[in-house]
């Protein structure tokens, strides 16, 4: 009798062992959320600096934001959504031009707006990751010359501290800037954002006053955290862009340029960064001089990742410096922006960011444009093959957050490209919310808190030969 219960006993083991080996398991608290910033959905932004570029034609189309999707006043409506559809993190951002309209006049009735809109998502049961800048700028702030003017950084201190100050009791996690390299390069190097500026001189400005900004608000909500005398004291990263970057393979001397602009623009878009936090001082923007609190200050690495890039030789584009990074090499796919589809990208980024700080690594933003919602389920569940096959490997990702919950004003794309697990036609004067599959796609995965089998064969069966692939690999390894 005791054989048999002990032959029972072990064939019950192996049929959960059976049924292990069918799902990708995510570590029990994992965060599963989605991210917005705040100029792309509120609506109505009328003091900042893209507001002013976009009614001067700046935008592609001549695109304005307008209401955007109105979340500044249908927040209720949005939070109620997420709740039903079992997401339970929202990264979500802080708009300084609203807070600061002009210099030094706090508007109250604002940040008690975003009280609301806090504790809204508190009542719903919804954790917060706030982004204190998005690359978004008060227009006087802009008018006075923005990051390059040294007075920026004592305006910007003030306003975050009075930020800090009244909201430190709702976030779990915090956001001190969103990609920093991207305002820095897009903006002052390649003239494609406000201000429409290309000279490395300013670059270099903007990326070290960033730098400064992100060293003082990590200081800022640690010591408000240990005032408010909070029971869990919030983390605070930064949410980094990590592209790849790739050279086309042009024949000859045209290939060693496209080698040698990926190699520098690789450093300029990520390692400048990562060195100067990892040590405290970015040699080639500041010097040898230290960066007083920068060293180490990051309480988790914060992944936005979407894309490769293949940089191609043209000749024709002097105001790129001589480059094309918008082809797609043959047989690889593309999202609706053109841009390459390439999830190994993403254990990479892991990976390295991992190796450099070994700090937990949370994806602060995922997404991809697909109007027709018919790569979103497949694009989704790529990435977090590559998440879960970092898990397997030894690091601490706690948390993916896809881009985006709504469908938002893309900045000077405008609103055609669409990112939002939940579709709104911006055009559509009742702005009705309606969620694509993907979003009940996002919603199985976080209740299960695992892709399965039977996932992967309802939202992508094509992907069942890769899923199979990584279990049988003994769930170790790197996606391909």
């Amino acid at each position: 009798m005791l054989l048999r219960a002990s032959l029972v006993c072990v064939f019950i083991r192996n049929c959960h062992s059976l049924l292990d080996m069918k799902q990708m398991k995510f570590p029990k608290g994992f965060l599963w959320g989605t991210a917005t910033s705040g100029h792309q959905i509120e609506g109505g932004n009328v003091s900042s600096d893209w507001w002013r570029w976009e009614q001067q034609g700046r935008m592609h189309g001549g695109a304005v934001s307008g209401q955007a999707v109105d979340y500044w006043n249908r927040y209720e409506e949005d939070h109620a959504l997420m709740e039903s559809l079992g997401y339970p993190v929202f990264r979500i951002g802080i708009e300084w031009a609203r807070i600061e309209p002009e210099p030094g006049k706090f508007d109250r009735e604002a940040l008690a707006h975003y009280r609301d809109i806090l504790q809204s998502l508190k009542n719903h049961g919804i954790k917060i990751c706030l982004t204190l800048y998005h690359w978004v700028l008060p227009h006087w702030v802009a008018e006075r010359g923005d990051w390059t003017n040294p007075e920026t950084l004592r305006h910007f201190e003030r306003y975050a501290r009075y930020v800090i100050n009244e909201l430190i009791t709702f976030p779990d996690l915090w956001v001190t800037v969103n990609e920093p390299m991207v305002a820095a390069i897009a903006g002052n190097l390649l003239a494609e954002h406000p201000p429409f500026r290309n000279t490395f001189r300013d670059y270099r400005q903007t990326a070290v006053s960033l730098l400064r900004v992100h060293a003082q608000c990590y200081a800022f909500i640690h010591d408000a955290a240990r005032r408010a005398e909070l029971k869990k004291p919030p983390r605070v990263g930064i949410a980094n862009a990590y592209p790849v970057l790739v050279p086309w393979g042009s024949r000859g001397w045209k290939g060693f340029y496209e080698w040698s602009i990926a190699r520098l623009g690789k450093y300029l878009a990520c390692h400048v960064w990562d060195n100067a936090v990892d040590t405290g001082h970015a040699r080639l923007l500041n010097g040898f001089r230290q960066i007083p609190g920068l060293r180490g200050s990051i309480d988790y690495c914060g992944i936005n990742y979407y894309l490769r890039m293949s940089l191609r030789f043209d000749h024709s584009r002097r105001d790129r410096f001589f480059i094309d990074e918008t082809g797609v090499p043959p047989g690889v796919r593309s999202t609706d922006t053109g841009w390459q589809i390439y999830p190994s990208g993403l254990y990479k980024a892991i990976h390295d960011v991992w190796n450099r700080f070994k700090k937990p690594v949370i994806i602060t933003e995922n997404g991809i444009a697909d109007i027709s919602d018919e790569q979103r389920p497949a694009y989704i569940l790529e990435h977090l093959f590559c998440v879960y096959q970092a898990l397997q490997s030894g690091i601490p990702v706690e948390g993916y957050f896809y881009w985006s919950f709504i469908d938002n004003f893309e900045w000077r794309k405008g609103f055609g490209p669409r990112f939002g697990l939940i579709a709104v036609d911006h055009r559509d004067h009742n702005l009705v919310r309606y969620p694509r599959p993907s979003a009940h796609l996002y919603s199985q995965i976080i209740r299960e808190n695992a892709i399965s089998e039977e996932l992967i064969g309802t939202y992508a069966p094509e992907l069942m030969g890769p899923f199979e692939t990584i279990l049988k690999s003994g769930n170790r390894g790197r996606a391909d």
